[in-house]
């Protein structure tokens, strides 16, 4: 693994681990055919059956709430009756404040604008019943998916020691060295063939996700994946 402050890559995310990390992308993002083959999150980037995504960037939708489930994160009823109805024009007006999508690598720092308004939404996110840190970042990057980066137990652990503190670290990394990471997660894209909807932090996501979860072993030996189950914890 390469260690960055706070930081430890796994090995998909090194740049000895180029080709590994190209077969573990395509197999993630592969069409999914029958009960046991190919991941639900891989249509999570693109999912948008009501076509309203475009449109609805200050709005969580159903299309948002179903697409948690895709990456093993259901939203409690009660939760999603709070933001899709009763306190829906509340969570519009943080997401306007939030602002447009940007490219994580492009602020100065995860303590000024826009995200300290991230954060503020974050923590009326938590407030609602049954969502955590998993469930509440997913829910942010269904909306800013160039802003705000995924965080589960499975990726604080492998890439972050379990530590509390992830997205100060981790915009740490991907700005260090004129961007250096994050320049090979735009390259790791474009090598899988992947659309411009998958943005780097989601590269980030499914390569630290699978890494640490052990199907990058099972896709590479060609074996069965681990199913994925729903987050009990959060």
């Amino acid at each position: 693994m390469t260690y960055y402050e706070g930081i430890s890559l796994t090995s998909s995310l090194t740049e000895a681990g180029e080709a590994d990390a190209v077969a573990v992308l395509t197999a993630y993002f592969s069409p999914l055919s029958g009960k046991d083959t190919g991941f639900t999150g891989g249509v999570w980037d693109t999912f948008d059956p009501s076509g309203t995504r475009a449109a609805s960037g200050n709005t969580f939708t159903s299309d948002d709430l179903l697409a948690c489930s895709f990456l093993s994160a259901p939203i409690h009823p009660r939760s999603a009756i709070e933001l899709v109805d009763s306190q829906r024009r509340r969570f519009e007006v943080l997401l306007e404040q939030v602002g447009p999508d940007l490219d994580f690598v492009t602020l100065a720092s995860t303590d000024v604008e826009p995200f300290t308004s991230v954060r503020t939404l974050y923590r009326a996110l938590i407030a609602l019943p049954f969502v955590g840190e998993t469930r509440a970042t997913k829910l942010l990057a269904r909306k800013r998916p160039r802003l705000v980066p995924i965080v589960d137990s499975v990726i604080k652990q492998a890439v972050f020691g379990g530590a509390n503190s992830q997205w100060r670290p981790l915009h740490a990394a991907l700005t260090a060295q004129e961007s250096l990471l994050w320049n090979r997660l735009l390259h790791l894209r474009q090598a899988s063939g992947l659309s411009e909807c998958v943005t780097p932090l989601r590269i980030f996501d499914v390569l630290a996700w699978m890494d640490g979860s052990g199907n990058t072993r099972r896709v590479l030996e060609g074996q069965s994946i681990l199913r994925e189950a729903p987050s009990q914890e959060d």
